[in-house]
């Protein structure tokens, strides 16, 4: 059984996807304020029996993204202006851990104000896999890099 995935990846990290044919989640690409929250994830994907290898995660989302998602987990103006696409793809569903994005982000303001929230995987709107193969790979969409604020953001990303 698959799952259909999609993405948000820079420009560069599709072209390592291409060349490399694996794409693997890299510590210097955490932002440090969110390495614990991201270590936490990599230990219930391994309690979950998805080994990510002690990298962190890919992250991906289930059903349709628009471009107000994109926007809202990218900074528009700044990393997105760097070149992002939307990565559709087919996972093997047993290396898919799904949560909850809501219940997630409590967790993050939880640990950003050092106070105690317990989260588990689970939900269907999230998703963390240990590696995006390039075979995977059903489409590619560039993102816009300029004029954020006269795009319609309910439109697909």
């Amino acid at each position: 059984m698959s799952v259909v995935l999609r993405t948000f990846q820079r420009l560069a990290r599709v072209e390592q996807l291409d060349a490399d044919g694996l794409l693997v989640g890299d510590w210097d690409r955490v932002i440090p304020q969110h390495a614990r929250a991201y270590r936490a994830m990599v230990d219930a994907m391994a309690r979950h029996g998805v080994d990510t290898g002690g990298r962190p995660p890919i992250w991906a989302w289930t059903g349709e993204v628009r471009l107000v998602d994109a926007a809202l987990l990218l900074d528009a103006e700044h990393e997105l202006s760097t070149g992002y696409a939307t990565v559709e793809f087919e996972a093997p569903a047993e290396l898919v851990v799904s949560s909850d994005y809501g219940a997630w982000n409590d967790y993050l303001e939880a640990l950003f104000h050092d106070r105690s929230y317990e989260w588990q995987p689970g939900g269907a709107d999230q998703a963390c896999l240990p590696y995006l193969r390039a075979e995977w790979v059903r489409e590619v969409r560039p993102l816009p890099t300029s004029g954020w604020d006269e795009l319609d953001l309910s439109l697909p990303a």
